[in-house]
C-alpha cells in the first residue's frame, strides 16, 4: 500500500514563477529562480520585501531564448557566516557560475573547475539542491529520465568555504558521490530536486518526477515527494506530497514547519509557496 500523501497548504503566490531555491534567515525567506537574475526577499508569509541583483543585465522574455541565455540557478544554500550561495546547475556552460551574497555586495563564483570534473562522472550533470550539513557541502545531482542518476555529492565543509574565499569552487574537496534509488511516480523515475536540513539536525529532501530525459528540456509533472536520509545518506523514507507540483525549494523553520516552493514550468504562472507541518 502507498504512503499517505502529506497535503501542502498554500501560504502565498510569489513575484517569479520558476522558483528553485528556497532559504530562511530569521524574519526573511530568500528564494531565488532558474531563470532569473535576482535573489527575491520575502516575509514569513511570503510578502514580497525586496530583491538583490546578482547578475548584471536582462533575460530575454521570449521563452526559448530566455532558457538558452539564462544562469539557471537551481540551488540556494546559507554558509556558516550568514552569507547566501546560489549556484548553477551545471548543464551547460553557461550554467557554471555562482553567485555569493554577502552583507556588502555580490560575488560571482566560478564553478567551472569543479563541475568538469563531476561532469566526468554523471552523463548528465545538473545540480539541484545543496545544504550544509555537519562537515560537509551537500549537493544533490538530479537525474533525469530512465537513465537517472541521482546521487549526494559529498564536498568537505572547510576547503570549500576556502575555495569561495579565492572566487571558485574546485575538486580539491571532493570527497564522494553516492547514489540515491528514489523509484518512479506512475512510471516516472522520480529525481532529486532540493536538500535541507531540520532543527534536530536531519537531512531531508524534495524529489520530483518529471516527464523528460533531458537535463535541458522541461516534461510533465506527475508528482513529488518529500524524504528523510539516514544518518548514513541511505533513504530512511519517502512520502508524496499534494496536490501535484514540481517542488524545488525546501526551508525548515522552527516547530518541524516546513516551507517548500514549487516551480509550474510557465512564466504567466506565479511559484506557489506551500507550508507543512510535519
Amino acid at each position: 500500500m502507498a504512503p499517505a500523501a502529506l497535503e501542502l497548504t498554500l501560504l502565498a503566490q510569489l513575484r517569479l514563477s520558476a522558483a528553485s531555491g528556497l532559504v530562511q534567515q530569521g524574519d526573511d525567506l530568500w528564494v531565488v529562480a532558474d531563470d532569473a537574475l535576482a535573489l527575491q526577499r520575502y516575509d514569513l508569509a511570503g510578502v514580497w520585501q525586496s530583491e538583490i541583483a546578482l547578475l548584471p543585465g536582462t533575460l530575454p522574455a521570449e521563452v526559448k531564448a530566455r532558457k538558452k541565455r539564462k544562469p539557471d540557478f537551481e540551488a540556494l544554500l546559507a554558509l556558516p557566516d550568514g552569507a547566501l550561495l546560489a549556484l548553477g546547475s551545471g548543464s551547460k556552460k553557461q550554467r557554471c557560475r555562482g553567485c555569493l551574497v554577502y552583507q556588502g555586495g555580490v560575488q560571482v563564483i566560478d564553478l567551472a573547475p569543479l563541475y568538469q570534473v563531476l561532469a566526468e562522472q554523471f552523463q548528465e550533470l545538473n545540480i539541484e539542491g545543496a545544504v550544509v550539513f555537519a562537515e560537509h557541502l551537500l549537493l544533490a545531482q538530479r537525474g533525469n529520465g530512465a537513465g537517472a542518476e541521482n546521487a549526494l555529492i559529498v564536498l568537505d565543509l572547510a576547503q570549500a568555504l576556502a575555495d569561495i574565499a579565492q572566487g571558485q569552487l574546485t575538486a580539491a574537496g571532493l570527497r564522494h558521490s553516492l547514489p540515491v534509488q528514489l523509484g518512479a511516480v506512475q512510471g516516472v523515475p522520480l529525481s532529486l530536486t532540493d536538500l535541507c536540513v531540520d532543527p534536530a539536525g536531519q537531512l531531508y529532501f524534495s524529489a520530483a518526477a518529471e516527464a523528460t530525459d533531458s537535463s535541458y528540456l522541461d516534461g510533465q509533472c506527475m508528482g513529488s515527494v518529500l524524504g528523510r536520509f539516514a544518518a548514513d545518506f541511505s533513504v530512511e523514507w519517502v512520502k508524496p506530497l499534494a496536490p501535484v507540483a514540481k517542488i524545488e525549494g525546501l526551508a525548515f523553520q522552527a516547530h518541524r514547519r516546513l516551507l517548500l516552493v514549487a516551480d509550474a514550468d510557465d512564466p504567466e504562472q506565479p511559484a506557489p509557496l506551500f507550508e507543512l507541518t510535519l
